[in-house]
């Protein structure tokens, strides 16, 4: 069974048959209406993308705000204490940029809608370098800051934060999952991986962000002495967790179940090229176009937790979706099995809009 996460606005197609004088009143009021629900819908958008970048750039604020509270710009005066300080305020932000990827990449449907899901992934990427690089820098300089400022010492406090404090050697682990990520999602190296395997790894990426939240809570300076700051910090990891579990995991498992996606037939088109006809319940109620592409998985095969996008390669016409597949890698060289058992189907997210005065993303 498919799973599915369409992205982008398709341009539907208009007749091309000439029109009589007495259709031309009621054809040009659906085209005001159109366009006055695009114009809504755009500046919806729009609000939400602001409203998204205000937030992000608030989050930041408050962090700092709270590392300035607690001595933050006071601790700056002397060599240790200086480090101490700024590897407090590298972890703070990083922590906060950490759970800004995983919201960006959680398939909210607000946030699909007003971006894209392209621009999303792209946003996602540069946050997460950005947290990975902060972290780094964090681990670095409050290690060099508890040494003493002593680099020759630094090595041997390494081995005593990881064995003596609450949560670290956890947060060893989780820092070297997100290093893997980070490592394999380096263009070059990208390239070098099957794209089932980038996928996988990529997945550890969630286990790592949550194995560093224990020394966070456990032996953070701001979580200890804010009742602010720690109510602060647990809505955010809630917040960004139950993201995931709900538009993730929940939705799309509820959506499988509703409308009961189906492999029905797999056509052989040309040489490595095969269609595939699906079929379900209230399938007229997914907000897809022809020329979107999705996220599918098959059941009854190997490979079938990963997924991958294809195009729908026609118009759905509320009984049907097809697909069209080209053997490029070794999932989509493997063809869906018939019949396909019921199974999970994230079902469509992102922008869907119809009329001629849609964008076309």
């Amino acid at each position: 069974m498919p799973t599915s996460e369409v992205t982008g606005r398709k341009r539907s197609s208009c007749p091309t048959r000439s029109i009589t004088a007495a259709e031309q009143p009621a054809i040009l009021l659906d085209r005001l209406s159109l366009q006055r629900n695009d114009c809504r819908a755009d500046r919806g958008d729009a609000i939400t993308r602001a409203g998204a970048g205000t937030a992000l750039w608030l989050s930041l604020l408050g962090v700092s705000y709270s590392w300035a509270a607690d001595g933050g710009i006071r601790d700056l005066g002397a060599m240790s204490t200086a480090l101490l300080s700024g590897g407090r305020l590298a972890g703070l932000v990083s922590a906060d940029l950490l759970l800004v990827q995983v919201v960006l990449i959680a398939r909210i449907p607000l946030l699909e809608r007003a971006f894209g899901q392209d621009r999303l992934i792209g946003l996602h990427r540069v946050v997460g370098l950005t947290s990975f690089t902060l972290m780094i820098a964090h681990v670095a300089v409050i290690t060099w800051g508890y040494a003493g400022g002593d680099v020759l010492a630094t090595p041997a406090m390494v081995w005593e934060l990881t064995v003596d404090y609450p949560g670290m050697l956890l947060a060893v682990v989780g820092t070297a999952l997100l290093l893997m990520v980070v490592i394999t999602s380096v263009r070059p190296i990208r390239d070098r991986l099957r794209y089932e395997s980038w996928h996988l790894l990529h997945l550890y990426g969630y286990l790592g962000a949550g194995l560093v939240l224990p020394h966070q809570l456990w032996t953070g300076q701001e979580f200890l002495s804010s009742t602010a700051a720690t109510l602060y910090w647990w809505t955010l990891w809630i917040l960004a967790a139950a993201a995931v579990l709900v538009w993730r995991i929940s939705l799309p498992l509820w959506r499988s179940v509703r409308h009961s996606l189906r492999v029905a037939a797999v056509v052989p088109e040309a040489d490595g090229v095969v269609s595939v006809y699906i079929t379900g319940r209230n399938l007229d109620r997914l907000p897809i176009a022809a020329g979107q592409f999705c996220n599918w998985r098959f059941l009854g095969r190997r490979g079938w937790s990963r997924a991958n996008p294809y195009s729908l390669s026609a118009a759905p016409d509320g009984r049907h979706l097809r697909i069209s597949i080209k053997a490029l890698g070794d999932n989509s060289a493997r063809r869906p099995c018939i019949p396909v058992p019921r199974s999970s189907s994230k079902a469509p997210t992102g922008g869907c809009r119809h009329g001629p005065a849609a964008d076309e993303r």
